[in-house]
């Protein structure tokens, strides 16, 4: 055999030897290793395998091995099948294929223990771990086709608090054309059903130069339960439950300029979310993005773009010591733009259309709060940049608000909406602005009654400075504001109603509590700039037809208030307390009361000035609060004023006011006190001192009647007051502590009275008696401290008597220094025929009644006389009267009687009206009864008749005090006179000139006055300074004992007083002349001196001469 064919068979022998032992390694070599070495090799690592069955095809390089198990601690890995075919040719193109890896029910389980090992710690090395590789490898890898059938993972680990276990089953992934030579990481399919999800499912490509990776993933009911129960640290966040559902096209591109990742047609569903923190605890019911779609670049300038047609949430709630609950939320068409520079500049824009909020609830423990059936908003606006920051809101709406306030009380809101909100900030500033805000049908009710209620509220052009802390408004609209409550001792009941009593008890607590930490921080406050405080600008304010109804509990009364059709108007209010601003009030009430205000105020420092005018043709309604006190109804009456106050650090005030139509009737409707009008013309107020001017009563009217029981009705008009005290004890008096300058200074000038009217009647006699006093009308000069106040009232009494008060008084110190004098005449004595036949048992025939009364007080002691004259009485038949006296009057009339049939009674009284048994009545009661004793114990004293000449009484002349003319009630004196000369051609008359102390006075109260009006002239002081000037000596300083001291030293020539005595008797000589007698037939004696009659005039007495 040649050379050739050795080599050639010894080659084939070795090929075929090589192709045999090739064969039987991979048929049967292969396998046996994988069945028996390889376990070998895993017992090193604590592990075993188990092959069922292995079977190799070194032709076809398919490697099937079935029942594979792969244990540790525990099972790590079996599968029922594994199919593995190479394409070992493709090594000579530097590429390593793998044309078929399939995986059949492929089961891995993962677990770590309570030490934290897993079940594969054993394969990993350490050294492995920290080596690094740098080498590079020129080899490409492929895989044409990946399968996991029915494949199975689960995971457990019992190293966290809670055990977590989770599991994915029927996993089914396909990977396709996996080529790192082209640079594609293939196709995938990925669906596995799952304890923590129902279905996965994962389609996508991936390519890796350029990196491209799209494709969709989609997951169904994802529960985040297990693993938030596992992997959230209970002690600060518990995620209780959320089933997630996502559905996504994403794509990922990165070559060397940028990287892009897009999402598109983006779903996404998580339903039942709860989770808590402590005490905070937040679930969700439903949290859905419909559709999303994200396009991104990331490069040396970023810029991203979110799109979501919406976001809806329902059955929000949070709970902790405030509650709140959202039955949904719903936005939609947000779109979101944001780029990033090289500078890292951030810039961003932000759109929404609208906004919709559903079924809000905020609570407190188990108390609710507050309730809105919804909010809406729309096209929110915000961008970002330059670091400036802009917001708008072009509408924002919110209706049905509700807030319980008490257990029975409620705010309830209408609606609330503001449009064209907007917000900007940057460096230098921070502005938030809205064109308008409404608020409509605000209502407090409590137990389903209308506390208050406001029509509607709006606010336009509103803006805030955050930097500067400043609020500007342009206006503010109140509409229809409605309030109504009752008034009693405890306040409004309204703010008992609505449970504000309860939050002021606590409000006075933290009120308490705040005032300390103010005086901790009060000084460090105090360095802080004016500019951080707040401050507002508000234009104009208007409160438009307001309606307030208090019902005012007095006394057991409900006393109705209405305070309607009220219109309050402010203008340039701020928080710059040193510029004023202007407010108006303008009401004219249902119940007849018209206000209008008028003011401007500044606040620091304080300065008020109003103009206010009033009109209110309802008094009435204010009588009610007498009705307790008073059993008498004001049937009718109306008041006005006008006033202008100003207040800065004194009140100074001017009126004018005028009360007109006052009817005060009795309880059966007889009118008691009228008057058509009482005026006040001018009223001042200033620096404790009030004074008014021009006071005018017109018309006044009192009706006194004294019933058969003798109960007067005015004094019946006050109702007793059952609970008074029976016993009550007298305050300790107290000298007043302030000063004088303190001291209310008070004047009245020019009080004037015009037709006045006293209706009397008395129904207690044995006939009844009623008389008037009419036409009253006088004049009261200034009533004032300084200086004694004097007036004079005129009247008349019945049909013709005349009635005259004069009086000089201190008013405000009555007890102190007063005289008052009464003069009544011609009173016709018949009219009282009643009240003689029932206290004296006679009735009266004929005769009138003259009176001077003359009263002094000082230092509380009254020193009086009562001058009075009878003019013919004549006593009419007898009348059995039990009340009648039993006094001689027959005889005391006759011998009182002088020969012109007149009665002349001096009676003086005196007492201490500090005395409590002190009874004006009794003193002059005891006066008459000492006047009868007299003139019983002396009966002939008053008996003759001089001239002879009837009932007239022509003993005198009368004439006033320092006065030589004859008054108008002796002139027919004369005339008679000329009738008795005339009769008796003889008789010759005789005049006694006189003079009286009437006289003597009058001239030094004269030169007195005059003396103290010229220093009151020079220096400049009041009238009592004048009279202590004059007397300084005298301990008693009341001005009627000054003046009489003063009196004292003031000498009277009596030829002065002879003189006009004198001229007192030539006067009645010339008249007598006149009237036709001879001046022979009329002598005149020598003057003197006379006592005065009536404590008023000074006679010249008459005689017949001898």
């Amino acid at each position: 055999m040649d050379k050739k064919k050795k080599i050639a068979l010894i080659t084939g022998i070795c090929v075929v030897s090589l192709l045999l032992i090739y064969t039987l390694l991979g048929f049967f070599g292969l396998p046996y290793a994988i069945k028996n070495i390889a376990p070998k090799y895993l017992k090193d690592y604590n592990a075993t395998l188990f092959v069922s069955d292995a079977k190799f095809n070194p032709f076809t390089f398919e490697l099937n091995a079935t029942n594979a198990e792969l244990n540790t601690t525990s099972p790590l890995f079996s599968t029922k099948q594994i199919d593995l075919k190479l394409k070992p040719f493709s090594i000579f193109k530097k590429l390593v294929e793998i044309d078929i890896f399939r995986l059949d029910e492929p089961k891995v389980k993962i677990t770590r223990d309570k030490k934290a090992n897993f079940n594969f710690s054993n394969f990993i090395s350490d050294d492995n771990a920290t080596s690094d590789d740098k080498s590079t490898s020129s080899i490409n890898f492929a895989l044409n086709n990946a399968k996991i059938i029915k494949g199975s993972f689960s995971y457990s680990d019992q190293n966290l608090t809670k055990p977590f276990n989770v599991s994915f089953d029927d996993i089914n992934y396909e990977l396709s054309s996996l080529n790192t030579k082209k640079n594609s990481a293939g196709s995938h399919i990925f669906d596995s059903n799952s304890s923590l999800a129902h279905k996965i499912d994962l389609n996508g490509d991936i390519k890796l130069n350029p990196l491209k990776i799209e494709g969709n993933v989609s997951i169904k009911d994802f529960s985040i339960k297990p693993v938030a129960i596992s992997f959230i640290d209970n002690d600060t966040l518990n995620l209780k439950n959320a089933i997630i559902n996502l559905k996504i096209n994403y794509a990922l591109k990165a070559d060397e300029n940028a990287t892009r990742i897009n999402l598109k047609d983006g779903f996404l569903n998580i339903k039942g979310l709860s989770l808590d923190e402590g005490a905070n605890e937040l679930s969700l019911g439903e949290l859905e993005l419909p559709k999303f779609d994200l396009v991104s670049k990331i490069a040396d300038k970023t810029e991203a773009a979110l799109n979501l047609s919406a976001i809806n949430l329902n059955d929000i709630s949070f709970k902790n010591a405030i509650s709140a609950s959202v039955k949904s939320l719903n936005l939609s068409d947000i779109s979101l733009l944001a780029n990033l520079n090289e500078k890292s500049e951030l810039n961003a824009t932000a759109k929404l259309k609208s906004i919709g909020v559903n079924a809000l609830k905020v609570d407190e423990a188990d108390r609710n709060l507050a309730n809105l059936k919804d909010i809406n908003a729309s096209n929110l606006n915000i961008n970002l940049a330059n670091n400036k920051t802009a917001l708008t809101l072009e509408k924002i709406a919110l209706n049905g608000i509700n807030a319980p306030l008490s257990k029975n009380a409620n705010a309830n809101v209408a609606s609330a909406g503001a449009t064209n909100t907007s917000f900007t900030m940057d460096g230098n500033k921070s502005l938030a602005s809205l064109d308008e805000l409404n608020v409509k049908n605000i209502e407090l009710k409590a137990k389903n009654k209308d506390i208050a209620s406001v029509a509607d509220v709006g606010v336009k052009s509103i803006s805030f400075d955050l930097l500067k802390m400043a609020l500007n408004i342009a206006s503010v609209d109140v509409n229809k504001p409605k309030f109504a409550s009752e008034l009693n001792d405890n306040g409004l009941s309204a703010v008992s109603e609505l449970g504000f009593g309860e939050q002021s008890a606590k409000a006075t607590k933290a009120a308490k509590h705040n005032k300390k930490v103010e005086k901790k921080t009060e000084n460090k406050s105090a360095s802080k700039s004016k500019e951080n405080e707040f401050k507002f600008d508000v234009k104009n304010i208007s409160v438009n037809n307001a309606d307030i109804a208090l019902t005012h509990l007095f006394e057991g009364e409900k006393i109705a208030h209405k305070f309607d059709n009220l219109f309050v108007k402010v203008a340039n209010l701020s928080s710059d307390f040193s510029k004023p601003f202007d407010a108006k009030v303008a009401m004219k009430s249902s119940q007849k009361l018209n206000l209008d205000v008028e003011s401007k105020i500044k606040i620091e420092p304080l300065d008020v000035s109003a103009k206010i005018k009033l009109n209110d043709t309802n008094l009435p309604k204010y009588f009610a609060y007498a009705k307790p006190f008073l059993e008498a109804s004001l049937a009718s009456g109306q008041m006005s004023a006008d006033a202008q106050l100003h207040y800065a650090k004194d009140i100074k005030a001017d009126a004018k006011v005028s009360i007109k139509d006052i009817r005060l009737n009795g309880k059966k409707t007889e009118k008691l006190i009228a008057f058509k009008s009482l005026d006040l013309e001018k009223i001042s107020f200033a620096k404790n001192d009030l004074a008014i001017s021009g006071v005018s009563l017109n018309s006044p009217f009192i009706k006194a009647h004294l019933s058969k029981e003798r109960k007067f009705n005015l004094s019946q008009i006050v109702k007793e007051d059952k609970n008074k005290a029976k016993t009550e004890t007298k305050p300790e008096s107290k000298k007043a502590a302030s000063k004088k300058d303190d001291e209310l200074k008070f004047s009245v000038k020019n009080f004037s009275l015009k037709n006045g009217e006293v209706d009397f009647s008395d129904a207690s006699l044995f006939m009844p008696f009623a008389t008037t006093i009419s036409k009253l009308n006088g004049k009261l000069t200034d009533i004032d401290k300084k200086r004694p106040s004097s007036g004079e009232f005129q009247g008349v009494v019945g049909k013709n008597g005349f009635a005259q008060i004069t009086a000089k008084l201190f008013p405000f110190e009555l007890k102190q220094n007063t005289d008052i004098k009464l003069d009544f005449k011609d009173i016709d004595l018949t009219d009282i025929t009643p009240y003689s036949g029932q206290f004296v048992g006679y009735k009266i025939k004929k005769g009138k009644l003259n009176l001077n009364l003359n009263y002094s007080v000082v230092d509380s002691k009254l020193n009086g006389s009562n001058f009075i004259n009878f003019d013919s009485l004549t006593l009419g038949e007898k009348v059995d009267s039990k009340d009648a006296v039993n006094l001689p009057l027959s005889l005391a009339i006759s011998i009182l009687s002088d020969q012109n049939n007149q009665i002349n009674i001096d009676l003086p009284v005196e007492g201490n009206l500090d005395d409590p048994d002190f009874k004006y009545g009794g003193v002059i009661w005891a006066a008459v009864k000492k006047l009868f004793a007299d003139i019983t114990l002396a009966p002939f004293r008053f008996l003759g008749n001089a001239l002879g000449l009837g009932s007239k009484d022509l003993s005198s002349i009368d004439f006033l005090a320092g006065s030589s003319e004859l008054i108008s009630s002796e002139a027919p004196k004369i005339a008679d006179f000329i009738k008795l000369t005339g009769s008796k051609p003889k008789m010759k008359l005789s005049i006694t000139p006189t003079y009286s102390k009437l006289d003597e006075s009058f001239y030094k109260n004269k030169k007195l006055d005059q003396k103290i009006n010229q220093i009151i002239a020079s220096s400049g002081k009041d009238y009592i300074a004048v009279l202590n000037e004059l007397v300084p000596n005298l301990k008693d300083r009341s001005e009627k004992a000054l003046r009489e001291e003063a009196l004292k030293s003031i000498e009277v020539d009596k030829a002065k007083l002879i003189e006009l005595a004198n001229e007192r008797a030539n006067a009645v000589k010339e008249a007598l002349i006149k009237a036709g007698l001879e001046a022979g037939r009329i002598n005149i004696n020598d003057a003197t001196s006379s006592e005065p009659k009536q404590n008023t005039y000074t006679s010249v007495l008459m005689g017949v001469a001898n």
